[in-house]
């Protein structure tokens, strides 16, 4: 973050990603400048897409969501069919441990953890519900349905 009498450059960087913001032309033209000369780079112009979020900008603001990221998520995890709910978390639901139950892949049940959580930065209405199927990542279990 470069900051000079009221003019703001912010500057994020992910392995070869690299994007900055503020409120100057004259710093933007500056940073794009010093950081031609010292390597291969490559504008793409305004940001559309990084890690996962998409980013819209117009003349109404800069609007992000996660919707081509959530879609890739239930795919990665065979829950592209799944019941849809209007809710995050369906009512009446209860979570319980059920210790004697079929023990399931940990690992896959960290990444289906971890995925959501990610989805967090645009969708903090499903926090309830990640936080609370999280609190099983230690031991997770399957639960027979009972007719």
């Amino acid at each position: 973050m470069k900051h000079i009498k009221g003019k703001t450059l912010i500057v994020s960087l992910y392995v070869d990603d690299l994007i900055y913001t503020g409120n100057c032309e004259e710093l933007f033209e500056e940073f794009k400048c010093s950081m031609k000369k010292n390597f291969s780079m490559t504008n793409l112009g305004k940001m559309k897409y990084f890690l996962g979020v998409e980013v819209i900008q117009n003349a109404k603001g800069i609007f992000i969501h996660q919707q081509k990221y959530a879609k890739e998520v239930l795919s990665k995890f065979g829950m592209e069919d799944c019941n849809l709910v209007c809710n995050p978390i369906v009512p009446g639901s209860k979570l319980t441990k059920n210790e004697g139950g079929k023990c399931v892949d940990v690992t896959n049940f960290k990444q289906i953890i971890g995925s959501l959580m990610y989805l967090l930065a645009t969708r903090p209405d499903l926090a309830y519900s990640v936080f609370s199927i999280a609190r099983f990542m230690e031991k997770p279990t399957e639960m027979i349905k009972q007719l």
